[in-house]
């Protein structure tokens, strides 16, 4: 059983209370707090139990995707997760309550997007993520070319590394994939959503393509999180819809604007794509995510069978 060492630095925690039926921030912690969850399933993941357990919870806990709560009534605590967004006292945060669920999953790195350096297929040949800009064309795995509609583009500091490991990218080595993919490393964060393809996937889920967050590969040959914490900067990228990009020659995954999605990106963020893009929140909601998404369980007996059978996590 493994442990999971959250680390809030100051601002990220507040103490809230209800005041005729809205929630306010009373005050905001001033030191930095760590909890150790431990993760009893060994997913990597935080699960409702998993975070009751470890602040003592009485069952009305709730999370999501980019903030944790403990306690119930009419006070409690309010945490966020990304390491950055910091509350003030007497915010509102009531539409930040009301968005929890008390059946969540939460996994604290909060990102899905590229690093720096990530070279993307476009109808011109490979291009580094950061020199791109909205309106460049980029190709699909399908060879489509697609306009991009927004970047997003977020700074992860040293300290940041050190203090919310989970901000650390996953690290693909070069053919670790198979297929000979990637063609050379590719970073990502924790989240992003590789898509993988093969017979296994075939037989399990009745298609050869679905799409795994990074995650949940490490441990295949190649595949690891960052060990040496360093600053970096990730980009996001908005098609009209939900695509599979080529990373580094490898299949992944295009901005997804679904609900638990857009919890990774900061409020000013959202905004800007609601305000200039709200046809595309509103297809890209309809259509869903550009493959299947199974579930954490199944995945994680997927890559087993990957593991077992030493088949390639993309095939010919």
């Amino acid at each position: 059983m493994a442990s999971l060492t959250l680390t809030f630095p100051p601002g990220t925690v507040a103490s809230i209370s209800k005041s005729q039926g809205d929630w306010y921030v009373d005050s905001v912690n001033t030191t930095e707090v760590v909890i150790v969850v431990e993760d009893i399933d060994g997913d990597g993941f935080i699960s409702n139990d998993e975070w009751d357990a470890a602040v003592s919870g009485d069952g009305n806990d709730i999370g999501d995707s980019g903030y944790l709560y403990r306690d119930g009534g009419v006070s409690g605590t309010l945490y966020s997760t990304d390491g950055t967004t910091t509350f003030t006292e007497g915010q509102n945060v009531t539409n930040i309550r009301a968005a929890m669920s008390n059946h969540f999953e939460a996994d604290v790195s909060a990102i899905v997007c590229f690093a720096t350096g990530t070279r993307i297929a476009t109808p011109t040949g490979p291009q580094r993520i950061e020199t791109l800009t909205e309106g460049d064309k980029v190709l699909t795995a399908n060879g489509d070319s697609r306009e991009i509609r927004w970047i997003g583009r977020r700074e992860v500091s040293m300290f940041e590394m050190l203090h919310a490991p989970k901000l650390r990218p996953v690290r693909i080595r070069a053919g670790a994939l198979g297929n000979q993919l990637p063609e050379c490393d590719l970073l990502v964060s924790r989240q992003h959503r590789i898509l993988i393809r093969s017979k296994i996937a075939e037989r399990m889920f009745g298609t050869k393509e679905v799409l795994i967050p990074a995650i949940k590969l490490v441990g295949c040959t190649g595949i690891a999180v960052e060990d040496q914490p360093r600053a970096l900067e990730y980009f996001h990228i908005l098609l009209d819809e939900h695509e599979i990009l080529l990373a580094n020659g490898a299949p992944a995954e295009s901005l997804f604007t679904g609900p638990e999605a857009l919890k990774s990106l900061s409020p000013e963020a959202v905004e800007e794509i609601a305000t200039l893009f709200p046809e595309v929140l509103e297809r890209i909601a309809l259509q869903g995510p550009a493959a299947l998404v199974p579930s954490n369980k199944k995945i994680n007996r997927m890559i087993e069978r990957h593991l077992k059978n030493a088949k390639e996590l993309i095939s010919g």
